[in-house]
């Protein structure tokens, strides 16, 4: 004896393979938020190594290199929605 579905085959195989989907997706999501944090502490980084007076020829003190770095992302994710 059969089943019979009322879904179309293609839909039937799609259901069957969800899981691969939503991991694909949270793997991709993570990939990009891993990614993010990577570039944000490069960033951080690289503002570090400035001296004092490169830092406050950009506007910047010691204190507010990781702040800026950290908003300036926020502003640009916004951006890109």
């Amino acid at each position: 004896m059969s089943i019979i579905s009322t879904q179309p085959a293609s839909s039937q195989a799609f259901a069957g393979n969800s899981w691969t989907f939503r991991l694909a997706a949270i793997l991709k999501r993570w990939s990009a938020v891993y990614l993010n944090w990577r570039l944000r502490q490069a960033a951080i980084a690289e503002l570090a190594v400035l001296s004092d007076r490169e830092l406050k020829d950009m506007g910047l003190t010691r204190g507010e290199i990781e702040g800026s770095v950290t908003n300036a992302s926020k502003c640009e994710h916004a951006f890109n929605r």
